[in-house]
């Protein structure tokens, strides 16, 4: 498919190539479908409705695809002055081409130029393709002798998992108490942006448990299969509030939920702890070290008057600025049984990496599980065999863990915890040195 002279788009391999320079640009569906979409209205003014079905059919997507697609493509189209895509306010794009007689100026690299270009660059390149691999059976080697192949191994693995893709910001008002809504995207969650509404539009008695002029801060995802909210009740440029509230519900659920129930329901069940991480967890610590403990409740409810907690405590310990050591555990008990159902522990060596998404500082502590425990109950209730086959998927098939901080100041952070799926949790957060 021809765009100019000097410009094609290979409909096979999928690519930009430019014939000025004799290169190649990869594009990825979007870009492509969006490009040809250009293409075949050339000069004409092309809504942004037809290029979203044109680059995401069928599906919803954040305005902010579209612009970060056209920015791409505009750095793959900048070495050519005689091509512009431009944006027209409120409407769409359009792609002109001008009038110019630089488009005769890649007669001097034809395609087979390309050809030519590539096999001189093969031979140099097949010589470190063999350098690379025998590097490459060395590291191995070298791995394998010293134990840490595996562990190697399910770290890879821990990278090619979806990061945090991004934090959508948003405000309302629920019964005259403002809210900030923060919705987490995962890279492998469609891009839809939920209103506040959608989360907590099916609470009921909240002046019970609103009864301050704070600002509540929410952070929530939709993990397809479970969403889950978590809310500081008192907010003012850090969380003011102790306890604060954890839901978790099946996607799509929207049976009603009341405040004042599930608050007097809270206070009867938090009566007894059966959680609690040692101090002396880890062995012979190094004097001088930090351990970052959270302490959580997480509330699972559905169509029942049956709520599901999982009491959950977080230790870490830094031996690093980017590893160390960490232990979860979460004890799960229902209202009706009010016994210890289900204990899950996982501890492990963490690699930690950060990166900012839209404002926001993330961290993902990626986990290489070294134990792992799980006591299932003899008997459970219906509400609580929804955690139970989460968590006893988890113990079978994961010997690595991705635990996401989304948030943190000094008394409080907010985690995406494995427990049902990907779950928001908002912590309290205490400091000791060991």
């Amino acid at each position: 498919m021809n765009i100019s002279k000097c410009l094609t788009i290979d409909l096979e391999s999928r690519e930009l190539v430019d014939h000025k320079v004799a290169q190649r640009h990869p594009l990825t569906l979007a870009e492509f479908e969006v490009l040809k979409c250009l293409v075949n209205h050339i000069g004409e003014v092309v809504s942004k409705e037809t290029l979203n079905e044109a680059g995401w059919p069928n599906r919803v997507v954040a305005p902010s695809s579209l612009t970060q697609c056209m920015s791409c493509l505009r750095r793959k189209l900048g070495a050519h002055d005689e091509i512009e895509l431009k944006n027209i306010p409120r409407y769409g794009y359009s792609l002109c081409i001008k009038d110019t007689d630089e488009k005769s100026n890649c007669e001097s690299a034809e395609p087979s130029d390309i050809g030519k270009a590539s096999i001189k660059v093969g031979h140099f390149s097949r010589y470190w393709r063999w350098f690379g691999a025998a590097l490459f059976v060395a590291l191995l080697s070298g791995l394998h002798f010293s134990g840490k192949l595996k562990q190697t191994v399910n770290y890879l693995a821990l990278l090619t998992e979806p990061g945090v893709a991004s934090i959508l910001d948003a405000e309302t008002e629920l019964d005259g108490q403002k809210i900030q809504l923060s919705q987490l995207r995962l890279e492998d969650q469609p891009e839809e942006q939920r209103s506040a509404a959608h989360f907590i539009g099916n609470w009921s008695n909240t002046d019970k448990i609103f009864g301050n002029e704070l600002l509540k801060r929410i952070f929530a995802n939709d993990n397809a299969r479970y969403e889950s909210v978590a809310l500081c009740n008192q907010y003012d440029g850090e969380c003011k509030d102790t306890q604060p509230l954890n839901l978790v519900r099946e996607r799509n659920t929207y049976s009603p939920l009341d405040l004042q129930w599930l608050s007097d329901t809270k206070l009867r069940m938090e009566q007894v702890t059966y959680n609690k991480i040692l101090l002396d967890k880890f062995d012979n610590p190094p004097e001088g070290l930090v351990e970052d403990i959270y302490r959580a409740d997480v509330y699972y409810y559905g169509a029942s008057k049956n709520v599901v907690r999982a009491d959950v405590r977080l230790s870490l310990v830094y031996q690093s600025p980017a590893r160390g050591t960490l232990v979860m555990a979460a004890c799960i008990t229902d209202d009706m049984l009010r016994h210890i159902s289900m204990r899950y522990q996982f501890s492990g060596e963490f690699k930690m990496q950060q990166k900012t998404v839209d404002g926001q500082l993330v961290k993902s502590f990626l986990l290489d599980t070294g134990n792992v425990s799980f006591t299932s109950p003899d008997e459970i209730s219906e509400e609580s065999a929804t955690i139970y086959r989460e968590i006893r998927k988890s113990v079978l098939s994961n010997e690595t863990q991705i635990l996401r901080q989304v948030y943190q100041d000094a008394n409080s952070g907010v985690w995406m915890l494995p427990l049902w799926g990907d779950t928001m949790v908002w912590a309290h957060r205490v400091e000791v040195t060991l």
